[in-house]
């Protein structure tokens, strides 16, 4: 995977006296075009023609009006090159209506940036942030994209959040006997098909398309908005060719393309050998080399080779120690293979809220790779990348999606583990030593797993002070304390984390003889879920979870209880909330207990209003106060 982070340089040239293009005047654009919308396509002709099998040309012309501050992204142009794809001539002009003037840009005004992180030559990125002096502006942009390899047709995105589209089409002439695929997502637009010599052409359009509304928390946007899926029959990289008609034969290309890179010396084998020589239990073997994996070899985001697909060799990563995620995917798989341990490569989408590809259209959505070791009662995934993931744990990052396996027989459509709450706990304990004045001590621990852990090694483990004060404050949401005291396995970077507390106000309010307690000095859960009146797109988590919590409150001297919240035990299809609340007299504590599960990431939006009603009754809880008073 590729992440890119850019310092935007501005380059322009300035014209004066145009206002605005000819037929695309602000004026012109409809009040139902405008409604919801950022920014108004205004037209749009994208033109893919391929000219043999490893070889095309992509034409882009785009006239954009952006209308407001929330349109900006638009402005930014951004694309990349390298050996198999080149951008040619690039002509953008913006037509800013604010103060009427025009700007002209070309290629030689793109910032370009070479990527690999700089360990090895790679290809480059073309990006420009096109400056403007306020809005509604309109841009216009031309540009062409040289293919030398084919593995990806572009796609046909109809439409993006916020934005209307007055005109758009989309053209793709390829030769009669490459032909080409294709699958309407969201849409029943069908293309137009004509034959003309050697050529077959396939046309989409569309007209008057008003803005559709970004709901937050959704699935990723070339997952639930219109769009055209297009792939090849046939394909060739860098002399590699493959056939895309079936998954099978997707991973019967990427196979022969990554054996040579299982290359291990003899010596390194007996290295493997020798490691794991004292231990029966093969899971245990696969352990103990995911750890020297962990434990020896960093993570460095290079896509090279034909288009990011084919590894380095492990001897060069065993040499090396670093290697992307099919780098060091291929490496856990010779390390493997030197013990006498079968297992597979395995192409994935990444990220928390993708959606599975689909099984019943080959293409190539995928951004990762990971390794399956297949078992006789279970298989053990391995995220090969992370420092840090628990052994045989995937995370919400790679989980609930279809991945494919490359096997001897080729691709294999497999679903990898579903998240489970169980998986991802937090629980925490804390005991509370008030004083008269509202000041206080506090000594916590808490204990986490999954996803909760990787936090912890993020934001807790071996950080600074101030990081950790932060994370406390602003990511749990504990009471700003005045000092602390953070203590863990410093060795192993093992929860429990113990904590001591000085906090100067621990009461939200104070009146008279009186102090007002929220349950807890932290918040257990904080988010407000989004709007749920008339949603239409399923609402993502980033995680199941179970959540607990116990909160004992030592009154000072001299002081009772006067009001305790009343217990609560809600549920919801995808979840549950509890809690209790009691004093013990004898001594002299209120302690409080609570729950929270979550068992399910994805919530259909037919069911998202019971989801935010629950959440906010979780929200709730928390503003109930304890009132203690002096006698």
């Amino acid at each position: 995977m590729i992440k890119f982070i850019c310092t935007l340089v501005s380059v322009f040239i300035l014209s004066t006296g145009f206002a605005q293009p000819g037929n695309f005047s602000i004026a012109a654009i409809t009040d139902s075009m405008k409604k919801n919308a950022n920014s108004v396509l205004r037209e749009e002709r994208l033109e893919f023609e391929v000219r043999s099998v490893d070889k095309a040309y992509y034409n882009i012309h785009k006239v954009i009006t952006i209308l407001n501050e929330a349109g900006k992204s638009e402005l930014f142009f951004y694309e990349f090159s390298d050996k198999f794809r080149s951008l040619e001539d690039v002509s953008i002009e913006s037509f800013d209506s604010h103060n009427g003037t025009r700007r002209k840009f070309t290629k030689s005004d793109l910032t370009k940036q070479s990527t690999g992180e700089g360990l090895v030559p790679d290809g480059n990125i073309y990006y420009l942030d096109i400056p403007v002096t306020g809005y509604p502006v309109t841009i216009i942009t031309d540009y062409t994209i040289k293919m030398n390899g084919l593995l990806n047709y572009p796609d046909y995105q109809l439409q993006v959040p916020e934005q209307s589209v007055e005109n758009s089409v989309f053209i793709a002439k390829v030769p009669v006997e490459l032909d080409m695929r294709y699958k309407s997502k969201n849409t029943l637009l069908a293309p137009v098909i004509s034959e003309a010599g050697k050529y077959k052409t396939y046309t989409w359009s569309v007209k008057n398309l008003t803005a559709m509304e970004n709901e937050e928390g959704s699935v990723s946007v070339e997952s639930r908005f219109p769009k055209i899926l297009i792939s090849p029959v046939k394909f060739e990289l860098d002399g590699y060719q493959g056939d895309m008609s079936s998954w099978q034969s997707f991973g019967k290309w990427y196979g022969a393309l990554a054996k040579d890179a299982i290359n291990l010396s003899e010596e390194r084998k007996i290295f493997f050998n020798e490691m794991v020589k004292n231990i029966p239990d093969d899971k245990e073997k696969i352990k103990a080399l995911y750890s020297y994996l962990q434990n020896n070899f960093r993570y460095v985001s290079i896509q090279l080779g034909i288009g990011g697909f084919k590894p380095f060799s492990a001897d060069f990563v065993d040499k090396k120690k670093y290697g992307d995620c099919k780098a060091l995917s291929n490496y856990m798989q010779a390390s493997l293979q030197a013990i006498g341990l079968k297992s597979y490569q395995a192409l994935i989408n990444a990220s928390y809220n993708k959606e599975p590809v689909d099984p019943d259209f080959p293409h190539n959505s995928f951004n990762h790779v990971i390794i399956c070791v297949p078992m006789d009662k279970d298989s053990v995934w391995l995220e090969c990348t992370s420092t840090t993931n628990e052994f045989g744990k995937l995370g919400t990052f790679t989980e609930n999606r279809n991945a494919l396996l490359i096997t001897e027989e080729g691709g294999k459509l497999v679903a990898t583990p579903v998240s489970k709450a169980a998986e991802n706990r937090f629980g925490c304990s804390s005991i509370i030593n008030l004083n008269e004045d509202g000041s206080g001590t506090a000594t916590v621990q808490i204990t986490a797993t999954g996803e909760y852990k990787q936090d912890f090694l993020n934001y807790i483990f071996d950080q600074k002070k101030d990081a950790q004060k932060k994370y406390l404050v602003n990511d749990i949401g504990f009471l700003q304390p005045d000092d602390f005291v953070i203590d863990y396995d410093k060795e192993n970077k093992q929860a429990p984390v113990k904590l001591q507390l000085e906090i100067e106000k621990i009461p939200d309010f104070s009146a008279g003889n009186k102090q007002f307690l929220n349950p807890r000095i932290y918040k257990i859960w904080s988010q407000g879920l989004p709007k749920a009146e008339n949603r239409t797109q399923d609402f993502y988590f980033h995680r199941p979870f179970i959540k607990t919590d116990t909160t004992i409150y030592k009154l000072p001297e001299g002081f009772g209880v006067e009001t305790l919240p009343g217990a609560k035990d809600l549920k919801f299809e995808f979840g549950a909330f509890k809690c209790t609340y009691t004093f013990d007299e004898k001594q002299k504590s209120i302690i409080t207990t609570v729950r929270l599960e979550l068992t399910a990431i994805k919530i259909p939006a037919a069911k998202f209003l019971v989801a935010k009603k629950f959440f906010n009754h979780v929200l709730g809880e928390y503003t109930e106060k304890i009132v203690i008073k002096k006698l």
